[in-house]
């Protein structure tokens, strides 16, 4: 009886007693390419550079096998999974779906995926979140996060390189990215003032978001120049603004400051229910120039912000972190007026 010997450059398959549906492991590309596993791993990995002729039999077998690695395994070999984790207080609001977008094109240019946590404006949920994003990914971006500076500092120590937009902290190990948020409200400031305006209502934002502060920074240096304003509890969201108006009415202003535009929004749909014109009895401004600005009617007048900007730069620092080992540092994004139909001359006094 004869044997059939087999040529060295056929691949073999996995033993029939193993079954037709066992998939096929490193150990049997090892076998097949007549290599070590740490050969396939090199090759399949690219960590170390392997010859050609041994990179070739290697991915032959590897395909005559149909082997594909254990995605589980390839972090546990390389020390990275590839992914980076993004939390952001709201992504119905318009403004972090941009900046996610940001963040989401800079990461897929390097073939990063990306997770995503929702905290609907929960300092404790967003913690928790950034915690668990922590234990499975390279990196994080925290979008304008709400947590007290004690469990930002949790998430610090995790060690995973942490990207912080749109809030302020000396921690040495953590990169920013802010917006002039500050000068941006100084110039709706100077614009209104310019118009007469001399009693402003202002629909307040979250009182633990840095960029709030930032805000309300420009609003005192403002009320030195002659701008008296009355601040309105309110929030962020459209909701927000929409309830707070008439509150807002009642102080007398000739104009009401909105937190973001997704707040002047709500205001202006409550403004136009009650019959009052807008600029001809109140003016009306927002920040952040989110699409649906534009396109309201009058035309919301605001500060613009480059938000898939803000999501690139925040991927970048992440990413310089990542590959070059960096010391960690801040990039600040400018703010700039835009005039559009909401606001008008102060209207004379009764």
């Amino acid at each position: 009886m004869t044997r059939k010997l087999r040529r060295d450059s056929e691949t073999p398959a996995p033993d029939r007693a193993d079954g037709p549906s066992r998939r096929a492991t490193i150990l049997d590309v090892a076998r097949a390419a007549a290599v070590s596993p740490a050969t396939v791993s090199r090759v399949l990995t690219g960590r170390k550079p392997v010859s050609g002729e041994l990179s070739q039999r290697v991915r032959r077998a590897a395909s005559g096998l149909r082997y594909h690695p254990n995605p589980a395994a390839q972090v546990l070999l390389r020390g990275k999974h590839d992914t980076i984790g993004v939390v952001v207080p709201d992504l119905a609001n318009p403004f972090f779906s941009e900046v996610l977008k940001g963040v989401t094109a800079g990461a897929a240019s390097e073939d990063r995926q990306v997770l995503v946590v929702d905290s609907n404006e929960d300092p404790l949920e967003e913690h928790r979140g950034a915690m668990r994003l922590a234990r499975w990914v390279d990196g994080l971006v925290l979008c304008s996060p709400r947590m007290p500076a004690a469990l930002l500092k949790e998430v610090a120590d995790t060690g995973t390189p942490l990207v912080v937009v749109n809030r302020g902290t000396r921690d040495p190990r953590i990169d920013r990215v802010l917006v002039d948020y500050h000068g941006g409200m100084r110039d709706l400031c100077d614009h209104l003032i310019a118009l007469g305006h001399e009693r402003v209502a202002y629909l307040e934002g979250p009182v633990d978001a840095w960029s709030e502060q930032q805000r309300q920074r420009a609003l005192r240096a403002a009320g030195k120049r002659g701008l008296q304003v009355l601040g309105i509890p309110c929030g962020s969201g459209m909701a927000d603004g929409y309830q707070a108006t008439e509150t807002a009415l009642e102080t007398q202003p000739t104009a009401v400051m909105a937190f973001s535009d997704y707040v002047a929004l709500g205001a202006l749909t409550r403004l136009a229910e009650l019959g009052v014109s807008v600029p001809g009895e109140i003016s009306l401004t927002g920040f952040d120039d989110i699409p649906f600005a534009a396109l309201a009617g009058p035309g919301l007048t605001t500060a613009t912000v480059r938000k898939a900007q803000i999501g690139d730069l925040g991927w970048r620092q992440l990413h310089e972190r990542l590959e070059d080992h960096r010391k960690p540092g801040t990039v600040t994004v400018p703010s700039h007026l835009v005039v559009r139909g909401t606001t008008g001359w102060s209207r004379p006094s009764a």
